[in-house]
C-alpha cells in the first residue's frame, strides 16, 4: 500500500501561526475594547492588544498567500485553539480585574460642560466621599496649571494643609510654571477625597506609578496612552488634558498664583475660576447639592444645571 504523502501544513508555517493568532486575539481584542475594565486593565485594548492584532493579522495574511493549502483539518484545529485561548484569556484577566475590586466600565461616554465626560459606572468613593483622582507628572507644564484649580476646589470643600510647591520643566514648553504638589496634600472634607498620583521630577515628564486596580482601570479605559494630566470626579466624570491654560500664569510666582486664587480676583484667577468652579459642580453633584454654600454660588449654579 502506497504510503500518504505528509500534510505540509502541520508544518508550523506562518500561515499555522497566523491562524493560531489571528483568532486568538480578535476576539480578545473586542472584549478588551467593549470591556476596558475588568479585560482590558492590564493589556488594553489599545494600543497594546491592537498592535499584537494587526501583527497576527500580518502574519496570517502573509502566511495564507504562501501555504499551498489554505484551508486544511490542522489550520481549521490550530484556529479552534486559537479562539479557545483568545475567549479563556480574556476570561481569566476579567476575573482576576473583579477579585482585585476593579469596576465595570464600558468605552462609551457622553459629553459634559467644559471638555468633560461622562460615563455609566459605580460611584468611585472613600468612606461616602466623592474621589477627585488626579493622574499627572509635575514637569508637565498643564500639570503644573490644572495642579492650581484642583487646591482651589479642595479649600472651598474642607481644610487643606501641607501645601508645598515645585514647578514644571525649566526645558518644556511654558518653563517653571508654579505647582501645586497635589500627592502631599492633605485634606480634611466631607466631600471630596484627593488620590492624586504624580511623578515628582520637575525635570523629566513622566507617567506616575498606580496603586489600585480602580486608577488602572480609569487610565487604560479612558486615557490608554498615559497622557497627563487625567482627571476623574468620583468614579462618573473624567477630563483628558489640562484645565487650565499654563500661558495665562506666565510671570507669576507661586505665591502671586496662591494670593490670586484666594482672592479669586486677576489675571491668572480669571484662568482658574472656570476649571476650579468646574470641578466643583462636579463634586457637588456627586455629593447631592451639598455643600449648599457652594452649589448656590452663580457660577458653579450655572455649571450644575448644565450636566446631563
Amino acid at each position: 500500500m502506497e504510503a500518504q504523502p505528509p500534510d505540509p501544513t502541520r508544518r508550523w508555517s506562518l500561515g499555522r501561526i497566523g491562524w493560531l493568532l489571528f483568532p486568538l486575539f480578535a476576539p480578545w481584542v473586542a472584549l478588551a475594547y467593549f470591556l476596558p475594565s475588568p479585560v482590558g486593565v492590564y493589556l488594553p485594548a489599545v494600543p497594546v492588544l491592537l498592535l499584537l492584532l494587526l501583527i497576527a493579522l500580518f502574519l496570517f495574511g502573509f502566511g495564507l498567500l504562501r501555504a499551498p493549502v489554505r484551508w486544511s483539518p490542522t489550520f481549521r484545529r490550530t484556529a479552534a485553539i486559537g479562539l479557545a485561548i483568545g475567549l479563556l484569556l480574556p476570561a481569566a484577566l476579567a476575573g482576576g480585574g473583579l477579585a482585585n475590586h476593579c469596576p465595570i466600565l464600558t468605552p462609551f461616554t457622553t459629553a459634559e460642560p467644559g471638555g468633560w465626560e461622562r460615563v455609566s459606572a459605580p460611584a468611585w468613593v472613600w468612606g461616602s466621599m466623592p474621589v477627585l483622582y488626579f493622574y499627572g507628572s509635575v514637569a508637565c507644564p498643564y500639570c503644573s496649571a490644572s495642579s492650581w484649580a484642583v487646591l482651589s476646589a479642595l479649600e472651598a470643600l474642607g481644610n487643606v494643609s501641607s501645601v508645598s510647591y515645585d514647578h514644571s520643566s525649566a526645558t518644556d514648553a511654558f518653563p517653571n510654571t508654579p505647582s501645586v504638589v497635589l500627592p502631599s496634600l492633605a485634606v480634611a472634607s466631607r466631600f471630596v477625597a484627593l488620590d492624586a498620583r504624580e511623578s515628582l521630577s520637575d525635570s523629566q515628564i513622566s507617567a506616575p506609578s498606580l496603586g489600585s486596580c480602580t486608577e488602572q482601570a480609569y487610565v487604560s479605559a479612558y486615557n490608554p496612552l498615559g497622557g497627563v494630566p487625567f482627571v476623574v470626579v468620583g468614579g462618573i466624570f473624567w477630563h483628558a488634558g489640562t484645565l487650565v491654560d499654563p500661558g495665562a500664569l506666565a510671570g507669576l510666582n507661586a505665591n502671586e498664583l496662591a494670593q490670586q486664587a484666594h482672592a479669586q480676583n486677576g489675571s491668572a484667577w480669571a484662568a482658574l475660576g472656570p476649571a476650579t468652579y468646574g470641578l466643583l459642580a462636579f463634586l457637588v453633584y456627586e455629593n447631592h447639592g451639598a455643600p449648599a454654600g457652594v452649589a448656590s454660588n452663580p457660577n458653579v449654579a450655572r455649571l450644575l444645571s448644565e450636566i446631563h
